[in-house]
């Protein structure tokens, strides 16, 4: 439920909070550096990236260039060994990589594949060199995963990614061997034998007692059905691999800072196409020695999606290496990645900021058999996030989880900490839009339906500038949502139309256009019902994200 807060301009003008870490970073409209790096072919880019990433190597990690199945999971056996991943073809060891295991030191190679695709014309000239060799290889590519997965260790977790196709186990690699986490691979119509048994066998060896099991992409590759058994269930998947490894990322930005290791002070990020596996695994390996994201794209231009969340990560520090020359990844990709051209998204170059109201010590308003509302907002205010992001808008969330943005300068006594925290986050990014999703209450359990507000006026009583917007926004969002949720068949339905109020949160505390949607009732006990249901909170914020698009102008 809106907190209706009003403060006079001398009270405004006192208040002064510092803002905590539970804020999104700051997105921004891609504006960074690239560079390019690639050879003629897949072997020479990888001895590319091999040059640019090692010195020295002890040892070495040699795939199959030409198909990807053995190597999928490579990446964290590869920083476990600080290996480079190197490239050949099954009927010898072609003379460049040689050189390049010779130029970089190593004495030993881990050969990844059985003997039937990378066997004797390539360990003769290993022997011949004096170079010594292992063979990871099982009768498959489950049981290879799984001997991979045993000489990386287990750390409590452990990754589950098709191995039906390859952007997923690339897209999670640069993750999985930084934290040091196994890769597994699964199959749509059930979890292979021998990857159950290395499973078994990991969660065995979890001396910690609590396990985690990183599900990579949607229910189309590997489906819930075949989880079962499973500790600790956490599924990243989209729409697609685009969308999926976007949700890598925002899972795992904390553990890939970019940060240089050569005395550059450029953070690092690379990008490789989503359409083929050599580069991807390659510079992965890369990635993960150096805690760089890595962002998949197609061919001819950024995915949206890719482009929202590169956005997280685009600070004026940011170098973004592109794996592959304009064949692979277009200069129309490199183009927006510099901000040169202008992305063709529903809603690129918008940052919206999501007001998921209430959470941490306040629950707002509680339901009429106890829910709170916080849960709700938060719910919707993440799918939300979701639809915005895939349109190509950068997103800042002010709470991401059960907190007050207002850390520790939250009160029991006053909202106006916390809704000022909620408007400075907004102010901070520069937002294109305030949007602020609440659960109304009344004491009468009949009240129900959806309205949405904004202010004509400010906290001090002048005519708020961005009023006209605001209502714009809040008649589109309106009827987007009226819409979306009279289509879940919600039952009797009341449009409760655009309201002007005086909100903290739409008055002029934030310099945008800024609304607040109250999705429903929860002190009417149907109602209630409805908001605690996942189907029905993606309806509100899909209405509201319809809502977004129609005032933008679509």
């Amino acid at each position: 439920m809106a907190q209706r807060v009003r403060i006079g301009l001398l009270f405004a003008l006192v208040i002064g909070l510092w803002l905590t870490g539970q804020a999104a970073a700051n997105a921004a409209p891609l504006a960074v550096q690239t560079t390019r790096l690639y050879g003629a072919t897949r072997i020479e880019t990888a001895i590319k990236v091999s040059q640019a990433g090692w010195q020295r190597a002890a040892e070495v990690l040699l795939a199959r260039a030409d198909d990807y199945p053995d190597s999928l999971v490579a990446i964290p056996l590869s920083r476990k060994l600080d290996a480079p991943i190197l490239l050949t073809y099954s009927n010898r060891l072609d003379p460049q990589v040689l050189a390049e295991i010779q130029r970089l030191g190593a004495r030993h190679v881990v050969i990844l594949g059985g003997e039937g695709v990378m066997g004797a014309p390539i360990t003769k000239v290993l022997d011949q060199a004096g170079i010594t060799w292992e063979r990871l290889g099982g009768a498959d590519r489950f049981a290879t995963a799984a001997e991979i997965a045993d000489k990386v260790g287990g750390n409590g977790q452990v990754i589950l990614a098709s191995g039906e196709d390859f952007p997923d186990a690339l897209a999670i690699g640069p993750y999985a061997g930084v934290t040091q986490t196994p890769i597994l691979l699964s199959a749509a119509a059930g979890i292979p034998v021998a990857t159950r048994t290395e499973l078994s066998k990991l969660q065995a060896a979890n001396i910690s007692g609590s396990a985690q099991t990183i599900v990579v992409g949607g229910e189309g590759v590997i489906p819930s059905a075949t989880l079962q058994g499973l500790p600790g269930i956490n599924r990243l998947g989209g729409q697609n691999r685009y969308e999926t490894a976007a949700k890598i990322y925002l899972f795992s930005e904390d553990k890939l800072p970019g940060v240089p290791q050569d005395g550059s002070s450029r953070n690092k990020a690379y990008m490789v196409t989503g359409e083929d596996f050599p580069d991807g695994l390659v510079v992965g390996a890369l990635a993960a020695k150096q805690a760089a994201p890595l962002f998949l794209s197609s061919g001819a231009s950024l995915p949206a999606i890719t482009y929202s969340a590169m956005g997280n990560a685009a600070e004026n520090s940011l170098l973004v290496t592109m794996i592959g020359g304009p064949a692979v990844l277009s200069d129309q990709v490199k183009g927006i990645i510099e901000g040169k051209i202008q992305p063709p998204y529903l809603l690129g170059g918008w940052t919206v900021v999501v007001d998921p109201g209430h959470g941490g010590p306040d629950t707002g308003a509680i339901g009429a058999t106890g829910t709170f509302e916080k849960t709700a907002n938060l719910a919707i205010g993440l799918d939300l996030a979701d639809y915005l992001r895939s349109a190509g808008a950068q997103v800042v969330l002010t709470r991401s989880s059960d907190v007050s943005p207002a850390g520790s300068n939250y009160s029991h006594s006053s909202a106006v900490p916390d809704l000022q925290a909620r408007t400075d986050i907004a102010n901070n990014a520069k937002g294109t839009l305030f949007i602020s999703i609440h659960n109304n209450s009344a004491s009468n359990q009949a009240a129900y339906g959806t309205e949405t507000y904004y202010s004509s006026q400010t906290y001090d009583g002048q005519p708020n500038p961005q009023a006209a917007l605001a209502l714009r926004l809040a008649r589109a969002v309106q009827s987007e949502v009226v819409q979306q949720l009279h289509s879940y068949n919600r039952g009797p339905l009341e449009d409760r139309g655009v309201k002007d109020e005086g909100l903290f949160v739409t008055d002029g505390h934030a310099n945008m256009p800024a609304i607040l949607v109250e999705a429903g009732f929860l002190s009417n006990p149907a109602e209630e019902k409805l908001l605690s249901a996942p189907a029905f909170q993606q309806q509100a914020a899909l209405g509201i994200y319809r809502g977004v698009l129609v005032y933008r102008g679509y």
